[in-house]
């Protein structure tokens, strides 16, 4: 009778070998996840109707063939990109940025030539936009996708864009007497802070002054009956002071003096009036003596 024990082993071995392949990828470890096919980054997330952004997309060729002709895309939504941005600038393609259009020549987005890019080859290109000064406000989701006369990819969703279309400029009118022996006066603070969303661009506040009353402008403009400062931009959440002074000489003892500082102008539109305007009343008391409230 012939032995078993060979063809037993062989059986053993085949089971040994059978296992052992079944269970190893659970132990094996695993291997490095590669780089995205699209990936969109901003400049900032928040912006202001009229300001510009950048968003900057990497495509990469994940597979083993070489995509022909590649571009990349950069779309938004819910509203198209190109209806309320324009491209102002494309660096990093190999060939000027045209506008995508859908199937009924509607324009949907920007794309930027990248050239033929082989198996594990990647293109960056960063696409500079104007937001309209008129663009409403609201989220905007960036999208990207890399296209090829031979290949195109599923479009990724990037991050979020919010345009802010207004900004609310708080204005503080302060006032201190100076009863120096040479030149007594009384020096006035201006002060615009920006309560957002968006940063106040351009403002401007003026004083009017009580009849017969003169100003030294400071950083400010002094014009008749009125001093007129301005502040520039002031980002959320940051103040600006701006300061001028009028004379105690031009001031009769015992007649309180109602000075009163107003946003006359600024961009964009500011959404609070309460906080508008500010006023002190000054009285001289005497020559040595001003009380401001």
């Amino acid at each position: 009778m012939r032995s078993l024990r060979h063809p037993l082993a062989a059986v053993a071995a085949a089971v040994t070998m059978a296992v052992t392949m079944a269970v190893a990828p659970l132990f094996a470890t695993p291997a490095l996840a590669g780089p995205p096919e699209v990936a969109l980054s901003l400049s900032s997330a928040q912006v202001q109707a009229g300001d510009p952004v950048t968003v900057t997309v990497t495509v990469t060729n994940v597979h083993a063939f070489t995509v022909l002709n590649a571009a990349a895309r950069v779309f938004t939504t819910p509203a198209p990109l190109p209806s309320y941005a324009t491209l102002t600038g494309c660096a990093g393609a190999a060939a000027p940025c045209t506008t995508v259009t859908d199937g009924g020549g509607t324009p949907i987005g920007f794309q930027a030539p990248v050239g033929a890019l082989s198996g594990g080859a990647s293109a960056t290109v960063a696409f500079t936009l104007s937001v309209a000064p008129d663009a409403a406000p609201g989220e905007r989701t960036f999208q990207g996708e890399l296209r090829g006369s031979n290949y195109a990819s599923t479009i990724v969703t990037g991050p979020v864009l919010t345009v802010v279309a207004e900004a609310d400029a708080a204005v503080a009118l302060t006032a201190t007497p100076r009863l120096g022996l040479l030149v007594p006066k009384i020096d006035f603070k201006v002060r615009v802070t920006g309560n957002g969303p968006g940063a106040v661009r351009d403002a401007t506040v003026t004083t009017t002054l009580p009849a017969g009353l003169t100003a030294s402008p400071g950083d400010c403009a002094a014009g008749q009956g009125a001093v007129t400062c301005a502040t520039g931009t002031v980002p959320a959440g940051s103040s600006v002071t701006r300061t001028f002074s009028v004379p105690l000489g031009l001031l009769t003892i015992g007649v309180p003096y109602t000075f009163t500082a107003t946003r006359t102008a600024s961009d964009p539109v500011d959404p609070v009036s309460a906080n508008d305007s500010d006023q002190v009343r000054c009285t001289v008391v005497s020559v040595v003596l001003v009380t401001c409230d």
